[in-house]
C-alpha cells in the first residue's frame, strides 16, 4: 500500500511539472522544449483539491516466507521534544480540477511474508461407511477334547415300576438239572399171574450209584501189642545242684 501510494504522488508531481512548464512557455510567446533530468520546482506532491488517484489491481500475493527466528527485544528509546505549535497557512497552489489519474501497471509481487502460526487443530471428520463383509474363512480343524465335566446333578425320583405280564418268546434250554432225591417206596403191587414167559429184553441202562450206606457193626477188639523200649534221658535238661555243690 505504502508503495502504490507513492507511485500516485509521483505521477501527480510530474503531471503538475508539466503544467508548470505549459504555463511558463505560454506566458513566453512559445513552446519551450521538455527537459528531463534538469532541477525542477519542488511542488506540493498532492492535490489541494484531496481526491485519491485510480490505480491498478493489486499484484497477487508471494508465496509465504519461512519463519524467522525471534529477534531480541529492543531498548526502551529516549523520550523526544515536545514540538513547536503549527501555523496553518494558505496553499500558494491555486485549486484546480481533480484529475484523475489513468489506472498504472500492476505492480511487482512483493517479498514473501513470515511464515504464519500454525492453524487450530480441525474438528474430527464423520466416520466412514462401514466395510463389506469379507469372504468365508477356511473350515478350521477339529478341536482338542476337551475335560471331562463334572457330575451332574442326581435327577428326580422316577416313579415306581409296575410288572406288566406278557407272554414272551421261550427262551433257551436251560443246563441240565442234578440228580434227584430218592423218592419213597411204592405200595406194593398185586400179585401178577402167571402167563406166557416173554422174550429177554434189551440189557438197561447203567443204574446210577446209590446212597452211603450206614456204618457196620464195630468189630471185635485186637489182640494186645508187645511194650515197647525204654525211653532215654537224652532229651532232659541238666539237673541244677544247690551254690556251693
Amino acid at each position: 500500500m505504502i508503495v502504490e501510494t507513492e507511485f500516485c504522488k509521483t505521477r501527480s508531481r510530474d503531471i503538475w511539472q508539466e503544467m508548470h512548464l505549459i504555463q511558463s512557455t505560454s506566458s513566453n510567446g512559445g513552446r519551450a522544449k521538455r527537459q528531463y533530468g534538469a532541477p525542477q520546482p519542488v511542488l506540493n506532491s498532492e492535490p489541494a483539491c484531496g481526491c485519491p488517484c485510480q490505480q491498478g489491481p493489486s499484484g497477487p500475493p508471494g508465496p509465504p516466507g519461512d519463519e524467522g527466528d525471534a529477534g531480541l527485544d529492543g531498548k526502551d528509546g529516549t523520550d523526544a521534544q515536545d514540538g513547536r505549535d503549527g501555523d496553518v497557512l494558505r496553499s500558494a497552489i491555486r485549486t484546480e480540477p481533480c484529475i484523475i489519474c489513468p489506472p498504472g501497471p500492476p505492480g511487482s509481487a512483493g517479498q514473501s511474508g513470515p511464515k504464519g502460526p500454525k492453524g487450530p487443530k480441525g474438528e474430527a471428520g464423520e466416520a466412514g461407511p462401514n466395510g463389506n463383509n469379507g469372504a468365508a474363512g477356511m473350515q478350521g480343524g477339529p478341536g482338542h477334547n476337551g475335560p471331562l465335566g463334572a457330575p451332574g446333578l442326581p435327577g428326580p425320583q422316577g416313579e415306581a415300576g409296575r410288572v406288566t405280564q406278557e407272554n414272551g418268546p421261550a427262551g433257551p434250554a436251560g443246563a441240565p438239572g442234578g440228580p434227584g432225591e430218592v423218592g419213597k417206596e411204592g405200595h406194593k403191587g398185586k400179585d401178577g399171574h402167571q402167563g406166557s414167559q416173554g422174550e429177554q429184553g434189551e440189557p438197561g441202562d447203567v443204574g446210577k450209584p446209590g446212597p452211603k450206606g450206614k456204618p457196620g457193626p464195630q468189630g471185635p477188639s485186637g489182640l494186645q501189642g508187645p511194650n515197647g523200649p525204654e525211653g532215654g534221658c537224652d532229651h532232659c535238661p541238666e539237673p541244677r545242684t544247690p551254690p556251693g555243690y
